[in-house]
C-alpha cells in the first residue's frame, strides 16, 4: 500500500536499530535510501546472556527520525526525544518540547546532531529518568512515566497521580538509582 507507514524490509545501516547514526550525505545524496525517513521497524530483542531481565525476548518498535541540529544535549542512551518539527520528522532532547513525545534514544552515543538514527516508540525500554523523581520508578510498576523539566530526561508519578504532561509509558519496576535508569514499557503513539 502506497499510504503505509511500515515497510516489509528497512534499510538498516548498522544490523541494529540501537547503534544507526546515518550521516545527511548517506541519506539525502545520490544512492540514498530515500522514503524512510518516518517509517517504524519492529523487531524482537535477542538475548544479552546471563540473567534474563524485562526487555529480553521482547517485540521492540522504532522510528527513523532526523535529529535536529539545535539540540542543547547529545543524545545518549535512554535519553528522551521530542518532536521539533513532525511534519518534518526531526527530534530534540530540549525540554521546551517536551508536552510532544517523539521517543526514547537507545545506545545513541555515535547519534550526532543533524544525523538520520532510530528512536524506540513501543515496548521496553531502558530509560534516563531525572537525579530525584517525583517517584520512584521501582516502588510501583504501572506508574506513569512523564517527561521532565530537565533535557532528555524522564520522571515518575506516584500512582494515583494524572500526568500533567502525555506520558511516555509506564514503569516495569525494574530501576537503578544510581545510574537513574529504568525499564520502562513505552507507550507512544504513532504517526500517521
Amino acid at each position: 500500500m502506497a499510504n503505509q507507514h511500515r515497510q516489509q524490509a528497512m534499510m538498516v545501516t548498522t544490523g541494529n536499530p540501537e547503534t544507526v547514526s546515518d550521516s545527511p550525505a548517506r541519506v539525502e545524496g545520490a544512492g540514498g535510501w530515500l522514503g524512510q525517513l518516518g517509517k517504524y521497524a519492529t523487531v524482537r530483542q535477542p538475548t544479552a546472556g546471563g540473567t534474563p531481565d524485562n526487555e529480553e525476548y521482547r517485540d521492540k518498535t522504532y522510528q527513523y527520525v532526523k535529529l535536529d541540529s539545535s539540540m542543547s544535549v547529545t543524545p545518549y542512551a535512554g535519553a528522551v526525544a521530542w518532536w521539533a518539527n513532525r511534519a518534518q520528522k526531526l527530534v530534540t532532547t530540549a525540554a521546551t518540547n517536551r508536552g510532544d513525545r517523539a521517543g526514547i534514544f537507545q545506545g545513541a552515543p555515535n547519534a550526532a546532531a543533524g544525523h538520520y538514527c532510530y528512536i524506540q516508540t513501543r515496548g521496553p525500554a531502558s530509560v534516563k529518568f531525572v537525579d530525584a523523581p517525583t517517584a520512584a520508578p521501582s516502588a510501583a510498576t504501572g506508574s506513569y512515566v512523564i517527561p521532565s523539566a530537565t533535557a532528555a530526561k524522564a520522571d515518575c508519578l506516584a500512582a494515583g497521580t494524572a500526568p500533567t504532561y502525555p506520558h511516555l509509558g509506564r514503569s516495569i519496576g525494574n530501576y537503578n538509582p544510581v545510574t537513574c535508569v529504568g525499564i520502562v514499557e513505552l507507550e507512544i503513539p504513532e504517526l500517521p
